[in-house]
């Protein structure tokens, strides 16, 4: 994963609190689908409520 540039930088800067909350909600929403992705063709079998499940374990035992 490489740093941001200057221009990522100055960008972020000017964003206003809830321009960030919106980018960072937006990111988060597309991992934890990302991982429902992955959760599915590890298990294709598994329900709905399974895949939910198992994505609520795996956040909650997520180290920073």
């Amino acid at each position: 994963m490489s740093l941001p540039n200057s221009q990522q930088t100055t960008i972020w800067k000017n964003m206003s609190l809830s321009e960030k909350y919106s980018l960072t909600a937006a990111t988060i929403q597309k991992a934890r689908e990302l991982k429902r992705i992955g959760i599915r063709m590890k298990n294709p079998t598994a329900s709905p409520q399974q895949v939910e499940q198992e994505l609520a374990h795996i956040w909650i035992h997520a180290r920073p």
